[in-house]
Parts: C-alpha cells; sequence; structure tokens
C-alpha cells in the first residue's frame, strides 16, 4: 500500500477541499482506506494553530476549533499522526541545515518513514531531490 507524508499546507488545503487533482486523488485514496496519509505531529501541531487563529486558507477562512479539525483529519479523516520520534531526529540532523524547521521535519519524516513521496507546494522540498505530489 502506498504511503505518503503531509505537509501543513496539504491539510489545510483539503480541510477546506480546495486541493489541486493530484493531491486530491491521494487524499481520496486515503478516504477509502486505498493509501496511507501520515502528518508528522509538528505538521498536525501548525495546523491547529492555524485554525485557532482563523487563518485564511484558498480564500477561505478556517473555522471551527482545533478540535474540529484535528477530528476532521485525524480522528474521523484520513490522516494518521507521524509522531517524531529518534530515527526522524536522526534523519533532522542530517538534513536540517538544507531546509527550515517545519521543512526539514518533513523531509525527516519522509526519509525516515520510507514514504513514496510528500504532498506539499513546497518546491524548497521538490528541488532538493525528493518526490512531490500536488499538481
Amino acid at each position: 500500500m502506498a504511503t505518503y507524508t503531509t505537509d501543513a499546507v496539504s491539510l489545510l488545503v483539503y480541510l477546506v477541499d480546495a486541493l489541486p487533482r493530484e493531491a486530491d486523488r491521494v487524499f481520496a485514496e486515503a478516504e477509502a482506506g486505498e493509501t496511507v496519509l501520515q502528518a508528522p505531529s509538528t505538521a498536525l501541531a501548525e495546523v491547529l494553530y492555524s485554525v485557532s487563529r482563523d487563518k485564511d486558507v484558498r480564500g477561505i477562512t478556517l473555522t471551527g476549533t482545533p478540535e474540529d479539525a484535528r477530528q476532521a483529519l485525524v480522528g474521523n479523516g484520513p490522516v494518521s499522526i507521524a509522531s517524531v520520534a529518534d530515527e526522524e531526529l536522526i534523519e533532522y540532523a542530517q538534513v536540517g541545515d538544507q531546509f527550515s524547521i517545519h521543512d526539514g521535519l518533513i523531509v525527516a519524516s519522509h526519509r525516515a518513514r520510507d514514504t513514496d513521496a510528500i504532498i506539499t507546494t513546497n518546491d524548497v522540498i521538490s528541488d532538493a531531490g525528493y518526490r512531490t505530489i500536488w499538481k
């Protein structure tokens, strides 16, 4: 079964139902139980922070509580939490100087868990040679 790492942006765009075709296909497959979506706990924390601040995503203002968002993504949704553990920190130590802390933890999780790709809009990650899905 294919497994993907998701970043905070993809999770936020999913919450407002505005994913582009390729990313939406992967999320739909995860909703159907055909693929696995893993979000590093740091990415989920970013989402909860954004929701608590009523951040605008793709012209849509996020509403609801952080717990509503957590439930929509993890409790009742297609995402599983990929806790940042020693394996991710070992990978982060190898790539951290190439990325911001948030991007570095996404890449570290992807590497530590050997996922198939990263669902992200982030060109820095794709330009570094990591397979990404978005369009």
